[in-house]
């Protein structure tokens, strides 16, 4: 256990975090949730599996690395 008692993260749980993170970018999930409601789940979400020392959902890590690449204009564009 630890300090605040609460049990570790188990495989199954990280892993239907993982779905529900999924879900809220899908149609008509959680419908009656706000796009700003979906994404501080989402945030939350992230932050459960990081903390949990769990692997994030596959589309964190991929827009991570999409975020640090340079991007170069082709030439004679503007």
């Amino acid at each position: 256990m630890t300090a605040n008692n609460a049990q570790p993260m188990g495989q199954k749980q990280a892993d239907g975090l993982r779905r529900e993170w999924a879900l809220l970018f899908k149609m008509g999930y959680a419908s009656q949730w706000t796009p700003e409601q979906k994404m501080t789940r989402q945030d939350e979400i992230a932050a459960l599996l990081q903390h949990a020392g769990q692997t994030l959902p596959r589309a964190l890590t991929r827009q991570d690395v999409l975020v640090n690449v340079d991007v170069v204009p082709p030439r004679g564009a503007q």
